[in-house]
């Protein structure tokens, strides 16, 4: 989990204005449209129904004299619901009498612009009071999250002083205790030696403007201690001036919160969706273990692979997000949306009820869904969908999910889970694809595909990615979808043995080094290790060879997972570190593995472009990589354009369609020699 996915900006703020005159409204909707949202009332009773709405305003621009309900009875109301109480309100009136003034201010007025106004004392004042909006808010959280923390103040407090430029000047005891430097080794080094390369960005920019303004700074984020542990600290840091009002030093007070950051993020854990903002699948188990009698629809986009080939990731992004809204908006109070994964979503009712109720409301949802195409701008998208339905306590998800692939196997728009259905679906398909996988093994049609990586210095193709494929008795290329049935048939480690076997006899055909795919339970089992072993030790092979782990499934074995690494590094093979940015992504343990690449996910790479999250992400991924002297791999690299992000960003190597598709042999690109 991203543990700074709080801190992502919001979406630009919202304004309500309220005037019962077109010509004002109009005026206000020009000077403010290209910075805001606007919402409009033309009365007070349509105003504070806007304001307790479903989205509040970020602030209120209010006229004092309307018919009916006037501003000051609208304020008046919007204060004192704890709904609407912190909204900024910007009375917008020709009164000037202080008197009146008075009366609005003592009803929790912001501020008052007078008519006629100027439009860009307008403008100021609105971003003034949203910024000011936007700090007491900070401000209210930093002071719930202190009081969380007020019992740890007596354990110990962390201090240092630094000069004007940062150069630490004294430690205390504690200090050396937490970070685990000498006085020695820290004093005369800026704060930079604490700073850890995951943090949010722009807090430390946020911090420094802060207090080289002379203001004092308080938050909680992530520092480094010497061994390179991640620890969280609640700071305060005081300017100290001199009698000409220059900043003399920074005194830094802080208490190590870590074990209340720990103890949040595991009771938190990643619960919701960052795409459409439902529930996630993670949410949906824990919910189905704590309901007593449940009933659960899986909906599932039939072929949603071809909506993203043809109409783009990002119309694929938008068909997702309007399928979430409409769930969530057709369930209501009778069951919660999810979405687990990819096209699939969920529907869950937790309190019992009805079955035949239940499949109505799924039977009309899927009609709905169908009826209405998805209006992505210039294309209108019809999609089609099937469900799955369990009802009990008994196994729910497994037997949806088990209706779910029944349904699409006998093009139904929904089934029912029966028992009948556990061996006609999923043991069926085990034993089908088992016996796939054991020809296939038998007669050499497991076999790789070579992606070629490119240097982004020189342009030309430095190695290749192994992909694992599979070729069926008509000669079609199977890509690996077949390896979630290796695994619970217990194949898996006799294919990455054949594919290790075919790469090491390929490596003469070739002047390029080879990466090759491993998972955890390759690097767990012991033949496995030794048949690797025994392959890198042979002559020129071992320096060559790149071995890849795969980071989104999560290294959990990380002793047995740095011996391996160590005991292959002695035959001079080199490690990645795959799909990293999507899992568990923690640098201290890549720092133990001495990993030699980070291959940054596609879902990052993909999104480079009309994502800034992304972005941002990804330089912070390349930043890190550099300072831990890592090398950094793009991966799904689609098009020119996301090469040319990807050079920029400093990232050293480049894989995907743009730059070349998996082919049976490793084929060097126009460009090399």
């Amino acid at each position: 989990m991203n543990k700074h996915k709080s801190l992502s900006l919001n979406p630009r703020p919202t304004i309500l204005v309220v005037d019962d005159l077109p010509e004002n409204i109009h005026g206000l909707l020009e000077a403010l449209k290209d910075d805001y949202g606007i919402m409009v009332a033309t009365d007070g009773m349509r105003a504070v129904e806007l304001a307790q709405g479903p989205t509040p305003p970020d602030l209120v621009l209010l006229d004092v004299r309307m018919p009916g309900m006037d501003g000051y009875e609208v304020c008046r109301r919007l204060k004192s619901d704890p709904r609407t109480s912190g909204i900024p309100i910007l009375f917008v009136t020709i009164v000037e009498a202080s008197i009146e003034k008075i009366r609005g201010f003592s009803m929790g007025a912001a501020d008052f612009i007078t008519k006629p106004f100027d439009i860009d004392e307008v403008r100021a004042r609105v971003k003034t009071h949203l910024e000011l909006s936007r700090l007491r808010r900070a401000l209210e959280g930093r002071v719930k999250r202190l009081n969380e923390y007020r019992h740890a103040t007596d354990v110990s407090n962390i201090v240092f002083r630094t000069d004007p430029h940062g150069v630490i000047t004294f430690v205390n005891d504690a200090f050396v205790q937490t970070y685990g430097y000498t006085r020695e080794e820290v004093i005369g080094k800026t704060s930079r030696i604490l700073k850890d390369p995951d943090a949010a960005p722009g807090l430390h920019r946020e911090l420094w403007n802060t207090i080289l303004g002379g203001a004092i700074w308080r938050g909680t984020y992530s520092n480094l201690t010497k061994s390179g542990e991640v620890i969280y600290i609640n700071n305060t840091i005081v300017p100290i001036l001199d009698a000409d009002g220059a900043i003399r030093e920074f005194i830094s007070t802080s208490v190590n919160v870590t074990h209340l950051i720990k103890q949040e993020e595991l009771i938190r854990e990643q619960t919701t969706d960052a795409l459409t903002g439902l529930p996630n699948r993670v949410k949906l188990m824990q919910d189905l273990a704590n309901a007593e009698q449940s009933m659960l629809g899986m909906i599932n986009i039939d072929q949603f692979k071809a909506i993203n080939d043809f109409y783009g990731l990002r119309n694929g992004d938008k068909v997702l997000l309007e399928i979430g809204e409409r769930l969530q908006k057709m369930s209501g109070a009778d069951a919660q949306a999810y979405r687990i994964g990819g096209d699939l979503f969920a529907l869950l009712s937790k309190n019992g009820g009805d079955p035949g109720s239940f499949e109505q409301l799924i039977d009309r949802i899927i009609k709905h869904l169908e009826s209405e195409a998805i209006d992505c701008g210039e294309d209108k998208i019809n999609i089609r969908v099937t469900a799955g339905i369990c009802s009990g306590a008994d196994n729910p998800y497994t037997h949806a999910a088990l209706a779910l692939e029944r349904a699409r196997i006998e093009r139904r728009d929904y089934l029912i889970y029966t028992d009948q259905m556990q061996i006609k679906s999923h043991y069926k398909d085990n034993i089908h694809w088992s016996q796939k996988i054991r020809s296939a093994l038998a007669d050499g049609r497991i076999v790789p595909f070579y992606q070629p990586i490119i240097d982004n210095r020189s342009g030309k193709v430095v190695k290749y990615e192994a992909l694992m494929r599979m070729i069926d008795e008509d000669g079609n290329v199977i890509p690996p979808s077949f390896l979630g049935v290796a695994k619970r048939t217990r194949q898996y480690t006799a294919l990455t043995r054949t594919m290790i076997e075919q790469v090491v006899q390929a490596l003469p055909e070739s002047a390029e080094a080879m990466s090759i795919n491993l998972t955890v339970e390759d690097i767990i089992d012991a033949n496995t290790v030794s048949f690797i072993a025994e392959k890198l030790s042979q002559p020129g092979v071992g320096s060559r060879i790149i071995l890849e782990i795969t980071e989104s499934e999560g290294i959990e074995s990380y002793e047995e997972v740095r011996e391996f690494v160590n005991r292959m590094k002695g035959y001079g093979c080199h490690f990645a570190i795959d799909d990293f940015g999507s899992g568990y992504s923690n640098f201290v343990h890549l720092l133990r593995l001495k990993i030699d690449y980070l291959k940054i996910d596609g879902s990052i790479i993909m999104n480079i472009i009309d994502n800034p999250d992304s972005e941002v992400i990804a330089r912070v991924i390349v930043d890190a990589a550099r300072r831990l002297g890592m090398r950094t791999v793009a991966e799904f690299v689609g098009s020119a354009e996301i090469q040319a992000k990807v050079v920029e960003l400093g990232i050293d190597f480049s894989q995907g369609f743009y730059l070349g598709k998996p082919a049976p042999q490793p084929l060097a690109m126009p460009g090399n020699d």
